[in-house]
């Protein structure tokens, strides 16, 4: 039942991103606000970072500053400062936990896993980028209905050999009836099957990746060293719905990079 949160998760997300798709750019620009909070506070609890809280404070200000950087970039490609922040980020990273000392345990697996949090919210900005980008946004609808179905599918209490492909086969198959019985004058079957085919394929790949995290047990040393029942308890219960909130945010924020490609090169 605990799989259901990133669904809800996603759902929500799905919905603030295609009302405020039409509705304008500044709601969709908090909407997507609300990725880079929702991976920022998720993330380090889902890596068990040792340092959770300065994780989330360097992936929720890098995060908005992506996010700013794109909506004040007038001209494409709309993501001319991302490498920049990328690079000032992974320098972050390195002071951070050199800050922990040289000794510091599981130094390499903290950095690696900050670097891909940092990563995943700077892809957040790329849907400011596709809804920047002149055209219909059909292609952010489409995308975005497409991942929630994927996500559906991911949740269901099945073995990931059926789940994996049912994502990528209802992913496609929503995406297609979407272009030819709602969107058929703005985006061709061609497109919107591939747009499926990839938003499945990055669901199930998420769900591969890090989906068994969510039950894995908590690692960090002071709660395994705890005897008292009611604290292990309520940080397991507090650790497990920030894992499902990063597992639901995460291939959100990623799927802005799917569709801000197809419409720079397709559409």
């Amino acid at each position: 039942m605990i799989r259901w949160i990133r669904v809800a998760v996603a759902l929500v997300l799905v919905l603030a991103l295609s009302a405020s798709a039409y509705w304008g750019y500044s709601l969709f620009l908090l909407a997507t606000g609300l990725i880079v909070f929702g991976v920022a506070y998720g993330w380090p609890r889902l890596t068990d970072s040792p340092q959770p809280r300065a994780t989330s404070i360097m992936l929720a200000l890098f995060g908005t500053a992506g996010l700013f950087a794109a909506w004040q970039d007038s001209s494409a490609p709309y993501l001319d400062w991302l490498p920049v922040l990328a690079g000032l980020g992974l320098l972050w990273t390195f002071v951070q936990n050199l800050t922990r000392g040289l000794g510091a345990s599981d130094a390499v697996a903290n950095v690696s896993a900050q670097v891909s949090g940092l990563v995943i919210v700077l892809s957040a900005s790329t849907w400011v980028a596709a809804i920047t980008v002149p055209g219909d946004k059909e292609a952010i609808v489409i995308g975005l209905a497409s991942l929630i179905v994927a996500q559906c599918m991911t949740a269901l209490p099945w073995p990931a050999i059926y789940t994996s492909p049912l994502a990528i086969l209802m992913s496609t198959a929503v995406a297609g009836i979407l272009s030819v019985l709602v969107f058929s004058p703005s985006i061709s079957l061609p497109a919107a099957l591939v747009l499926g085919v990839v938003m499945g394929l990055l669901v199930a790949a998420v769900d591969r990746m890090l989906g068994l995290v969510a039950f894995a047990k908590f690692q960090a040393a002071n709660l395994e060293a705890s005897q008292n029942i009611e604290v292990k308890k309520n940080v397991e219960k507090a650790r497990s719905f920030a894992v499902q909130l990063a597992l639901g945010a995460a291939p959100i924020a990623l799927g802005g990079v799917v569709v801000y490609a197809l419409e720079r090169v397709a559409l």
